[in-house]
Order: C-alpha cells, then sequence, then structure tokens
C-alpha cells in the first residue's frame, strides 16, 4: 500500500476538523434547493403570459429539481422545467446552480423541437443578446459549463455568425449566467431572464 496517498495536507487536516465548513455548505445547498422551487411559479407566470402557443407537453410538464455532488469536481442543484426530454428531440429550459461558479438558464432545442422553433429563434434573437446570452459553439450537447470553449457572447457575434452556431448541430443551446455574488437579487434577474426566452420564442 502506498501510505503517501492517504496522508492529509495541513488544509485537508484543518478542513475535516472543521464541522461547520460542511454544515454552512449544506445549508447554501438546502437555499439553492429552495430557490429552485421558487422559480416554479415564476416560470408559469411567465409560460402563461407568453406560452400558449407551445406545445401542450412542453406547457405541462412537471418540474424536477436534482442535485449533485461533482460536475467538475463540485457541487449542483438544478431545475428542469418546462422540459420534453425524448430521444433525440429536446425542449427544455434548465436553471442550474454550480457551487464555486454561477447560476445558468439554458434554453435546449434539439430534433423536431429545434426545427419548429428555429426560425422564430433566428428572427428573435436579438432581444437575447441584449440580455447577455451566450450561444453554444461546441458539438458536445451536454456540456453545462459556460466556458470560452463551449460558448460564445451572443453580442460579440454578427447576426451571420449567431444563425450559423444556431444550425449547424443537432441541437442549439442559448445560456446565460447570473453571478453567484447576486444571490440575493438572482430571484428578479431569473425572472427577467425566463421572459426573454418566451418572448424569444414568440412567432
Amino acid at each position: 500500500m502506498n501510505r503517501t496517498k492517504i496522508h492529509l495536507s495541513a488544509d485537508e487536516l484543518a478542513f475535516i476538523q472543521n464541522g461547520q465548513l460542511l454544515l454552512t455548505k449544506n445549508a447554501i445547498i438546502d437555499k439553492a434547493m429552495e430557490m429552485m422551487g421558487d422559480m416554479i411559479p415564476v416560470i408559469r407566470q411567465e409560460m402563461e403570459a407568453y406560452g400558449s402557443h407551445l406545445p401542450e407537453e412542453f406547457t405541462g410538464s412537471s418540474p424536477k429539481i436534482s442535485k449533485g455532488e461533482k460536475y467538475e469536481g463540485l457541487p449542483w442543484v438544478m431545475l428542469d422545467f418546462p422540459k420534453i426530454f425524448r430521444k433525440d428531440h429536446v425542449f427544455a429550459i434548465r436553471t442550474m446552480f454550480w457551487w464555486g461558479h454561477y447560476f445558468s438558464i439554458t434554453l435546449h432545442l434539439s430534433g423536431e423541437y429545434k426545427t419548429k422553433l428555429l426560425d422564430v429563434l433566428k428572427k428573435n434573437k436579438r432581444g437575447l443578446s441584449d440580455k447577455g446570452f451566450m450561444v453554444c459553439i461546441n458539438e458536445d450537447e451536454w456540456r453545462h459549463e459556460l466556458s470560452a470553449s463551449n460558448y460564445a457572447a451572443m453580442d460579440q457575434l454578427d447576426e451571420q455568425l449567431i444563425d450559423s452556431h444556431l444550425s449547424v448541430n443537432d441541437f442549439c443551446k442559448l445560456s446565460v449566467r447570473i453571478p453567484l455574488q447576486m444571490w440575493n437579487e438572482s430571484a428578479g434577474k431569473a425572472e427577467t431572464m425566463y421572459r426573454a426566452i418566451f418572448t424569444a420564442l414568440l412567432p
């Protein structure tokens, strides 16, 4: 056995002796879960105002809140609502809290839903750009991080390039981040972003 692998550094020794750190972390995760629950009626309100033309399978879907410990090694909490996840056909709005990084809100379209909504999205994309949204530029549909290798800011791209990124893959994703420093204002900020998404889907 290589015993050096199980030795703890000074920082690790200090960490395991401070139970309050994990208690605080657990309390924050509980609050993030509660926050996601509070977003559900907000999204429903925006959907009722701007989403009556959208498929009932989408608008009538049930919310799902999930959490985990190790997305890129860090805890996360996620709300999928409204949502349709079928093989090769996705229409979802995903709200994510990622420890150490940010909140993100993502519109995810693939398959028949992308086909139906792509032209509308292209027509209305400027409203999302004005709110700070980014467009996915990666071929991996299931990467969530808003890194430079995965997303590009729409307001830094010309319209033709945005349309190209929206069209090139079988899916398209548009995401916006809310800094963790804005936790106390994040509910109002999120409401604005949900409204931007639903209005961007208006025919």
